[in-house]
């Protein structure tokens, strides 16, 4: 439950820092990956190649975003990583499918509405963290 907990406070604070400013701080996705490597450790729930196989999805979205020319920026893609070794893969594919869902109807509903142009960039973060809500819910209720 830490690492889910963890997830939702640097996912919020990440958020906010993407909406306000356009940026996420490196600092936030190295602490992030810090402490969830470290609860991992002092809490023996993860495995050596359990957290490896975690940074796949990360790894996935530096790609993207190298290929794209950051259309998906390098914090949000650190943000991945750390999600990844955090919650695992299978929660972070969740997290990161339900994002990547959620940003598209909310891309859809700007162009349809005739808010934005094509070439709008809008934060991820913010849906990266309505994933993590989703997935934190699923798991209690």
């Amino acid at each position: 439950m830490y690492q889910y907990i963890l997830t939702g406070i640097v996912l919020l604070f990440c958020s906010v820092t993407d909406l306000r400013y356009q940026r996420i701080y490196k600092a936030a996705a190295g602490g992030y990956i810090a402490l969830s490597i470290l609860g991992h450790i002092v809490g023996h729930t993860a495995t050596f190649a359990e957290l490896t196989v975690g940074l796949l999805p990360g790894v996935f979205c530096f790609l993207v975003s190298w290929i794209s020319r950051q259309s998906l920026g390098y914090g949000d893609s650190a943000l991945v990583v750390a999600c990844g070794l955090s919650v695992g893969l299978w929660t972070c594919l969740t997290i990161l499918f339900t994002a990547f869902f959620l940003s598209g109807l909310w891309a859809a509903g700007l162009l349809v509405f005739r808010r934005a142009g094509r070439k709008k960039e809008i934060p991820f973060v913010p849906f990266l963290l309505l994933g993590a809500v989703a997935c934190m819910c699923e798991l209690t209720g």
